[in-house]
């Protein structure tokens, strides 16, 4: 019997290049609530929702970028 190889778990938050995420996903990172993440979204300069069939995304880094920006 083939034995299943252990999977680390302990893999480092990495960026991937051009990565989409949802609203939940953002939530989840900022630990907010999923009005402050709509609040923040009406905001000027925030970056633009794609949308792929019903689903919406955000593009990752654009927004780690403007609130980095804000914060800033």
């Amino acid at each position: 019997m083939a034995q299943i190889a252990n999977r680390n778990t302990d893999v480092p938050n990495l960026p991937i290049p051009g990565a989409r995420a949802t609203a939940a996903q953002f939530c989840t990172k900022y630990q907010i609530s999923r009005t402050t993440f709509w609040r923040w979204s009406n905001e000027p300069g925030f970056p633009a929702p794609m949308r792929f069939g019903r689903s919406v995304r955000w593009d990752a880094e654009a927004v780690d970028a403007f609130l980095t920006h804000t914060e800033a």
